[in-house]
């Protein structure tokens, strides 16, 4: 008898553990257990015992942990691109403009620029910054092909573009970087200038201007 008591607490334990490891935390401190369901504004959390849903906007979510694994919800304007130069060329392909919510990856938590990487629903990688006077992660900007490259007019194609067939990058994020670091002269217009928006190139940059100006 007290065997089977035991085994029965082991596993009312092991339940109740496993349904903590995936929860919410929002902006006000409050947590939020159960799995989690991300959508363009709103959080959804069902709890697994109940099945009863919580439905939050997603501006009020700080941070979604999954086994112990903490990622950055995140409500933004997301401005998309393709890395696809045949879809790029493609007459009347614009890049998207979404009203969405992500979840950011932590790639470098400490120091005083954060990386960030998320994945929008195509699939398509990006990248977040956050500096030391950010409220929010900042989403790095890269654009292919003939679009404007300003927010304004991201969705519109440039006229001039149309009757060529050359690709054009617009590498927004090396500015956005180069501003940031302003303040640290270890980096140099050569660390500009070789940045990719790829997480190793980033990543690289983000370590040594930590690293030599962090302090």
């Amino acid at each position: 008898m007290k065997t089977y008591c035991s085994l029965f607490f082991i596993l009312l334990a092991f339940t109740t553990n496993a349904q903590k490891t995936n929860y919410i935390i929002k902006h006000s401190g409050d947590t939020v257990f159960g799995d989690y369901i991300i959508t363009n504004k709103l959080v959804q959390v069902v709890h697994s015992a109940t099945k009863d849903t919580v439905n939050i906007n997603s501006e009020d979510v700080w941070q979604a942990i999954s086994n112990n694994k903490p990622k950055v919800v995140l409500r933004c304007i997301l401005y998309g691109y393709t890395d696809n130069f045949e879809t790029v060329m493609f007459p009347g392909y614009l890049d998207p403009v979404y009203d969405t919510t992500l979840l950011l990856k932590p790639i470098i938590s400490v120091g005083k620029i954060k990386l960030f990487s998320a994945k929008d629903k195509r699939r398509v990688d990006y990248f977040f910054v956050q500096g030391i006077n950010d409220s929010v992660p900042v989403q790095l900007l890269y654009n292919i092909g003939g679009q404007m490259p300003d927010k304004a007019n991201w969705g519109t194609r440039n006229q001039r573009y149309q009757l060529t067939s050359y690709v054009t990058y617009f590498k927004i994020f090396a500015d956005q970087l180069n501003e940031m670091a302003a303040d640290c002269d270890s980096i140099t217009e050569g660390d500009i200038k070789l940045l990719q928006y790829m997480e190793s190139s980033i990543k690289a940059f983000i370590k040594k201007y930590n690293k030599k100006c962090s302090r």
